[in-house]
């Protein structure tokens, strides 16, 4: 619904009403956790069994172990299901993996890998950045199509006494 910097400011701003130390006791909300978890999955790509590392949000209630590098959710899934599901699943083997998703696992792991993640942050956010100048295009828009309304409105209102 939101675009990125929309969302940053969002973000900043509760973060900001959070931190406030002159609010009252039963105003006062913790700061929300920004922790996130790693859930690594094996799927099928291209008739061979890759590994795909995941960083999502945590979900109440999931069973987690923690690691030296975070949390990794456990596989409960094939732990719950018995019988004859137990069964087809292992028959199916892992799920298959889009292409698409594969692309996006690999550039996630080469940003990870090389260290440029903060640096693609900084150069998105920046003025020169192609969403920084759409949502300023957007905004002049608007705003252009509003001055018109008025005027257009100014002359309805004209032409009606």
């Amino acid at each position: 619904i939101f675009g990125p910097s929309a969302a940053a400011r969002l973000i900043k701003n509760s973060i900001s009403t959070f931190a406030k130390p002159n609010q009252t006791k039963k105003n006062y909300l913790p700061p929300i956790s920004l922790k996130k978890e790693t859930i690594t999955e094996v799927k099928r790509f291209a008739g061979t069994n890759i590994t795909v590392q995941k960083v999502v949000a945590p979900t109440p209630g999931a069973p987690t172990t923690t690691t030296g590098k975070g949390t990794e959710k456990e596989d409960t899934t094939a732990t719950k299901k018995k019988g004859i599901d137990h069964v087809l699943d292992q028959l199916n083997g892992p799920a298959k993996l889009t292409t698409v998703a594969k692309t996006s696992s690999d550039w996630d792991t080469f940003k990870e890998k090389e260290g440029v993640e903060e640096e693609l942050e900084k150069k998105a956010k920046g003025k020169d950045a192609y969403l920084v100048k759409k949502d300023f295009l957007d905004r002049v828009d608007q705003r252009q199509f509003e001055h018109e309304r008025a005027a257009r409105d100014k002359a309805r209102a004209a032409r009606g006494k």
